[in-house]
């Protein structure tokens, strides 16, 4: 084995994998371990010259938390917790019933101006018409919604198909 401690760094490097270590209880003085498989050194930062390192063995509890290190980053990441992922798909149902509004005021420009302008337009022009496309657009927000809530595990919030037809 192959391995480099950097104390200031607070890096392990174990076969060329370098992972965070912390290592502050390490002596303020060490700058560095070097160990190439059969000989090594230690290297200090004051001036104390290099030590002749014979083995690794003292360095054990260092190559562990480097173990430990190794070990959480390459563990499969968690799968996301139902509560988060229901919270992302209202996120975007309500993204997604903002466009489905923009885009019913203002077809050729969603810009907020734009829909600002278009909104007040059409409910001067067709007051009903406007109330109808806002009531619609809230039921299926709502109905999405209750959908989201009422799913019982992730797959079930993720296969919720967003869309707002008027």
């Amino acid at each position: 084995m192959r391995l480099t401690i950097i104390r200031d760094d607070n890096v392990v490097i174990v076969d060329g994998r370098a992972l965070a270590v912390d290592l502050s209880g390490l002596p303020d003085n060490l700058h560095a371990v070097q160990w190439d498989g059969q000989a090594g050194h230690l290297e200090f930062n004051d001036g104390t010259p290099n030590e002749k390192l014979e083995g690794i063995s003292a360095w054990q509890s260092v190559i562990d938390a480097w173990e430990t290190a190794r070990q959480a980053e390459d563990a499969p990441s968690p799968e996301p917790a139902l509560e988060e992922t229901k919270a992302a798909k209202l996120a975007e149902i309500a993204r997604a019933h903002d466009a489905a509004l923009a885009g019913l005021v203002a077809l050729s420009n969603p810009a907020s101006a734009v829909v600002a302008v278009e909104a007040a337009l059409l409910a001067a022009s067709d007051p009903e018409g406007l109330d109808y496309a806002r009531q619609r657009l809230a039921e299926q927000q709502r109905d999405l919604a209750a959908t989201v809530a009422a799913a019982g595990h992730v797959e079930a919030v993720g296969g919720v198909e967003i869309g707002f037809p008027v």
